[in-house]
């Protein structure tokens, strides 16, 4: 009897070490898992301030403010440019987007410079540039290399004029305008040499002499 009481004395005691370790068991795999669990949620977790946490580590977005301070900074730069077209005797003739405070130096040698038969006598290359304006370099060997030849577009066609440039011209030049003398001639050459060029056919009207009804018969003759 002795015996019996030992033999089920030891099952008894294996029956409980078996459970201890099956809730071991159990309780070490839920634990595991509540782990991979957190960290799972940690590397796709995004907070309120912007925060994405991988593996432990947190890394910056950008903030909204950011965003919107850089598209403004584009957004100057774009306001900031000209569009301006470089014809004739350059290396590079073409439309290019440049700086709005360029002058038509930076243009021609973004160009890539003149050809060896440029004529730069009648270019003012220290002018500023002004939007969608287009240049000329004219051939030192062309007969019309005093004037600007100027493309103009309506209606869908292209008609050639040539136009004296108010800011180079020659008296000479100036005088082959309809109701420009002598006198009318030097007042325009006085007035861009004081006030650094004219910056628009309309400006002539400030030179003495020169009213609306003389402005309405050269206007169409006229560039700068």
């Amino acid at each position: 009897m002795k015996d019996n009481f030992l033999k089920y004395k030891k099952i008894g005691l294996m029956s409980i070490l078996a459970i201890v370790v099956i809730v071991s068991v159990i309780f070490y795999n839920a634990k595991g898992f509540k782990q991979l669990n957190k960290n799972n949620t940690e590397s796709i977790f995004v907070d309120d301030d912007n925060l994405v946490f991988e593996n432990g580590k947190e890394d910056k977005l950008p903030s909204q403010d950011s965003v919107n301070m850089s598209k403004q900074m584009e957004s100057k730069l774009e306001d900031k440019t000209i569009v301006v077209e470089i014809k004739g005797q350059v290396k590079k003739p073409d439309v290019y987007i440049i700086d709005e405070n360029s002058i038509i130096n930076d243009l021609i040698d973004l160009a890539g410079g003149v050809t060896e038969n440029a004529d730069l006598s009648n270019i003012n290359r220290a002018k500023k540039l002004q939007n969608h304006e287009m240049i000329y370099i004219a051939d030192k060997n062309d007969i019309n290399n005093d004037y600007t030849q100027a493309t103009n577009m309506e209606n869908g066609s292209m008609d050639n004029e040539i136009l004296v440039d108010i800011n180079t011209a020659t008296t000479d030049k100036l005088k082959t305008l309809n109701g420009i003398g002598d006198s009318k001639a030097k007042s325009i050459i006085e007035y861009r040499e004081q006030n650094g060029g004219f910056k628009s056919i309309e400006e002539i009207k400030n030179v003495t002499g020169i009213g609306d009804k003389m402005f309405e018969k050269i206007k169409e003759s006229i560039t700068v």
